[in-house]
């Protein structure tokens, strides 16, 4: 029995991927939000030593690693997935479609300048990240393959899970958000 699923090479697939690559198993959004409010609040507490107790060359770098540091967050959350999606060039908005069989995931890739298929048995993949809306089959630490989950037909994710958790074992990472 084949599944069906695809996925676009679209801005939110790019962008999703980097969040997992960048925070891993934690949820970009939380994580985002904690360390916000960490350096800001260490930026406050550092701002209300100056006023207290008058300028300090080292409160003042203080100050100046914890701005870049904020600066580092949100260039990382909002900037980089930009970055990546325009880096594509003409694997922008490439759609995948994917036949995952009984030992062999078919692929076949489309778009106004690139065609072509492939055939990659579930053993090479190095390891699976399921999130809520994708799964991301790594056939190397640097070349994934995005599925979109919505669009599964023929089968659920917990048969697609079940295929390719038996390659992978504890490669197999749920992530939860």
């Amino acid at each position: 029995m084949e599944i069906k699923a695809k996925c676009k090479y679209d801005f939110d697939s790019v962008k999703a991927l980097t969040h997992l690559t960048m925070y891993k198993k934690a949820d970009p959004k939380k994580r985002l939000i904690f360390w916000s409010a960490a350096f800001l609040i260490l930026s406050i507490i550092i701002i209300l030593e100056i006023v207290a107790f008058s300028m300090d060359t080292i409160l003042l770098i203080l100050l100046g690693v914890n701005i870049l540091f904020l600066f580092l967050i949100f260039f990382w959350y909002f900037i980089i997935p930009r970055i990546q999606y325009k880096s594509l060039a003409k694997m922008q908005n490439v759609e995948n479609e994917y036949m995952f069989g009984d030992n062999v995931l078919k692929v076949f890739s489309k778009s106004q300048e690139y065609n072509g298929e492939a055939q990659i048995e579930y053993s090479f993949f190095v390891k699976v990240y399921e999130t809520t809306k994708y799964l991301f089959l790594y056939k190397t630490n640097n070349q994934v393959f995005v599925v979109d989950k919505s669009t599964i037909e023929g089968g659920t994710v917990e048969e697609i899970r079940n295929k390719l958790s038996a390659f992978v074992k504890d490669k197999y990472i749920i992530c939860k958000y």
